[in-house]
């Protein structure tokens, strides 16, 4: 278990939010995720920014994720995490895209970091949530959310693998997004 930099964790989030504009603000923001995904043990950073062969999805932050020795031996080998740094919540349409970059890679799980949070209600039955529960039926795909308040509540990296770990549980068993 590594300890997080509070005043790290600080200084990227404030770099995001009062960047001049929104390349620059998700770039600040998939730095503060790779920051916190770098420091689990099992997890290296892959790419950043990639695009698929044919143009189509680009992928924010990739990390390989050695299962057999990993903190996170519960997530995929390839972990791909969107980052969105927006003043209101995200919505459907976002939601939707990530899980299709999902699906065509044959990913199970991803990590969705949307500050603000995602639109709807946690039981699943409205705008972004509903594409979350429909994708976990359809495909059998994850989306775990990671909002503002999770990550600055982050002390060690044993929080954050709890805290996805209890997102899997509360999704896959009560099918509702916390």
């Amino acid at each position: 278990m590594a300890a997080y930099s509070q005043p790290t964790i600080s200084r990227l989030l404030n770099e995001s939010d009062n960047a001049p504009n929104s390349d620059v603000k998700g770039a600040k923001l998939e730095k503060l995720v790779r920051y916190l995904f770098d420091k689990v043990p099992g997890v290296t950073f892959y790419a950043a920014n990639t695009l698929d062969g044919v143009r189509a999805h680009e992928l924010d932050v990739i990390f390989s994720n050695d299962q057999r020795n990993s903190d996170l031996y519960f997530l995929d080998f390839v972990i791909i995490t969107e980052c969105k740094n927006t003043a209101s919540r995200i919505g459907s349409n976002d939601v939707r895209w990530f899980i299709s970059k999902l699906v065509d890679r044959g990913v199970k799980t991803g990590v969705l970091i949307s500050l603000s949070g995602i639109t709807g209600e946690a039981d699943g039955r409205s705008n972004a949530h509903s594409e979350i529960i429909n994708a976990l039926n359809r495909e059998g795909v994850k989306v775990l959310i990671v909002r503002r308040n999770d990550i600055v509540s982050f002390s060690n990296t044993r929080d954050l693998v709890e805290l996805l770990q209890r997102k899997i549980m509360k999704l896959t068993i009560e099918r509702t997004i916390e």
